[in-house]
């Protein structure tokens, strides 16, 4: 026999092989020491059952190995047992694992269906959950765990990985990726893609900027259309901005009574969402405490966004802080997931503008930051406080759909402006 031409056995394949820093430290061993011939490289139909790793660094050290004939009955519970009590392999790895075992015990199931006393004792309860076609799912998930001391979760979430992205499986069974994170990975782009393809174009015709009272314009709005909210609602703080040498009028609203207003269009918008859709409402800290209960009577606060503005407000300059933030408070209906490329902080740092537009006028960075996260092109934002149309800008260049109200006509004209 050529010995630097034997192959491994499949069954050993099911494990993955040693890379990088444990294998150079094998290596090292090996060279220092050399070949340990009390552990013989054991072989089954002339394949490698055990030692792949050790036969693969004595063929790059030149080194002659020794073997030995596999005498048992049962290979595949030899390379199992072996494998997981020699190996340092993590829970990941191990989930991959016993995805790839399936095919063998399902192969030995078939083989010996006739005779169930024949199966080893150790997998026979295995196979005939896995073959039978009336058991659930989740016993077999329970015994795939058992035997290779791993979660229900995990073996689930492996099972899917290798069927539907099996390159990624692969790479967490090689111990490159961690199975959570490559599932979750995998969730996101399913979600996106369903999202997509439940996408609805607003016919060319139709208006897509009202000017008007939100509570009465939002009737345009189709029931179950809107993917994401933005507004900037009046702070019910009689708010004038002092950042301009000119200075803006004062909101329209911006009074006591903003909070009814806020109460009655969330009211009236909560079934213009989309049954999982997200929310972002622009705040203060100095009514938050009002806002928030507002919100939660409609939907499902999930955090407070802080809107680094990298410079700071005008005001008392020497008895207090400077403010330099705003308040976002994100929410949600149903169980819409964000899109973004990673998990966003909750520490937006975007600089201001300068307020040439609006009193109160939100970057278009930011606004296109939080549409990433919570859309996909072509599905719709609504911002029935438009003010001077930023979120509707982001909107336009980010290829998403959107609906904007606004009640000044002045307003109006500079949005109108800045989609051109």
């Amino acid at each position: 026999m050529e010995t630097n031409k034997i192959q491994s056995h499949e069954y050993a394949d099911i494990f993955p092989m040693m890379d990088g820093v444990d294998f150079d430290n094998l290596k090292k061993d090996l060279s220092d020491n050399g070949f340990d011939k009390t552990r013989p490289i054991i072989l089954h139909d002339g394949k490698i059952l055990d030692g792949r790793n050790r036969f693969k660094a004595c063929s790059e050290l030149d080194i002659k190995p020794s073997f030995e004939k596999y005498e048992g009955q049962e290979p595949l519970k030899f390379v199992i047992s072996t494998n997981l009590n020699r190996r340092h392999l993590t829970e990941s790895q191990r989930a991959c694992v016993s995805q790839d075992c399936l095919p063998f015990f399902e192969a030995e199931a078939k083989k010996r269906h006739d005779n169930p006393f024949g199966v080893p004792q150790e997998t026979k309860g295995l196979v005939q959950i896995w073959n039978d076609p009336s058991t659930s799912s989740g016993k077999s998930t329970a015994h795939a765990g058992k035997m290779f001391n791993v979660g229900k979760t995990y073996v689930s979430e492996a099972k899917k990985i290798k069927e539907s992205r099996p390159e990624l499986f692969e790479e967490v069974k090689q111990g490159k990726r961690k199975l959570h994170e490559v599932f979750a990975e995998i969730k996101k782009e399913e979600n996106i893609i369903k999202l997509k393809e439940e996408v609805k174009e607003i016919k060319s015709e139709e208006l897509n900027l009202y000017k008007g009272d939100c509570l009465k314009e939002l009737d345009n709005v189709e029931d179950n259309s809107i993917a994401c909210l933005i507004i900037d609602p009046p702070y019910g703080i009689d708010y004038q901005s002092n950042f301009k040498l000119a200075k803006h009028d004062k909101i329209s609203s911006d009074t006591l009574d903003a909070f009814e207003l806020l109460d009655k269009s969330l009211k009236k918008v909560k079934s213009k969402m989309k049954k999982d859709s997200h929310v972002y409402i622009f705040t203060s800290w100095k009514v938050y405490e009002k806002v928030k209960p507002i919100i939660e009577k409609y939907f499902e606060v999930k955090n407070c966004l802080i809107w680094n503005k990298n410079n700071w407000s005008m005001g008392d300059l020497n008895g207090n802080y400077a403010e330099k933030y705003e308040m976002i408070i994100f929410a949600t209906q149903g169980n819409r997931r964000l899109l973004g490329d990673s998990r966003p902080v909750n520490v937006l740092n975007f600089e201001r503008t300068t307020n040439s537009n609006h009193a109160t006028e939100k970057p278009v960075p930011l606004m296109k930051e939080l549409i990433k996260n919570s859309t996909v092109e072509g599905e719709i934002v609504l911002d029935y406080f438009a003010g001077s149309g930023s979120t509707l800008v982001a909107s336009k260049e980010l290829k998403r759909q959107f609906i904007g109200i606004e009640l000044e006509e002045g307003n109006i004209n500079i949005i109108k402006g800045r989609l051109k």
